[in-house]
């Protein structure tokens, strides 16, 4: 079965974390509980070229609605205050995609890491000291000890920055989003499931998953 996938990303830096991430999922999602061998393109089709509003990115979806069989749409979240507004915003993307070219709305998969992209990438310290080539212990550059602690951060951009620039040096520190394919390729997803938001997450998937008939059905 061939899968291809395309993606809303709302940081251009957010896109090779969440190109190689969403993979990954698919791939080990198929690989437990798949019904039929899969094949993933390496790279997604980007959406958002012509424009960020929902019915701009709903227009370029449809167009090339015959490219993809799933849809996935990034929107950090925020703080619990702006959650319930993530929402309503994130699953307007959906609607309108539906109403106008039908696409599934089940085939359609919000991608919501709670604050921002940040608090995912950091769910694995040992990932994230791997693609800094750090040895020391996380806590000495202020990494969060796992899923939740980073879910729980009221800045985490800032704490991964914090954490480059202890190990490289604050002249010699590059952006954080230079490292985002390296972490998300060493990042275990195990670890990441201690994020509630990632549950939340990888469950729309798995339903996503089974109504395209990739997946046994639970």
């Amino acid at each position: 079965m061939y899968l291809a996938y395309a993606v809303f990303v709302e940081g251009n830096s957010d896109a090779p974390y969440f190109s190689l991430l969403l993979r990954r999922a698919i791939e080990e999602m198929v690989l437990r509980n798949g019904r039929v061998p899969v094949e993933i393109p390496e790279l997604p089709l980007r959406l958002g070229q012509r424009g960020r509003g929902v019915d701009d990115v709903a227009a370029e979806a449809c167009e090339n609605s015959e490219a993809f069989h799933l849809l996935f749409i990034h929107a950090d979240r925020g703080g619990r205050r702006q959650a319930r507004a993530f929402a309503a915003r994130g699953q307007a993307y959906c609607r309108r995609v539906q109403e106008i070219c039908g696409f599934s709305p089940q085939r359609c998969v919000v991608v919501a890491p709670r604050h921002e992209t940040e608090a995912w990438v950091l769910a694995d310290p040992s990932a994230v000291m791997g693609a800094l080539g750090y040895k020391g212990r996380p806590e000495r550059i202020g990494l969060p000890a796992n899923a939740r602690a980073a879910e729980g951060l009221a800045d985490p951009k800032a704490t991964l920055d914090d954490a480059i620039a202890l190990v490289r040096g604050r002249r010699r520190a590059e952006p954080a989003g230079t490292l985002f394919a390296a972490i998300a390729q060493r990042q275990s997803l195990d670890a990441l499931r201690r994020s509630p938001s990632y549950i939340e997450f990888e469950n729309a998937l798995s339903d996503a998953l089974t109504d395209l008939g990739a997946l046994h059905a639970t």
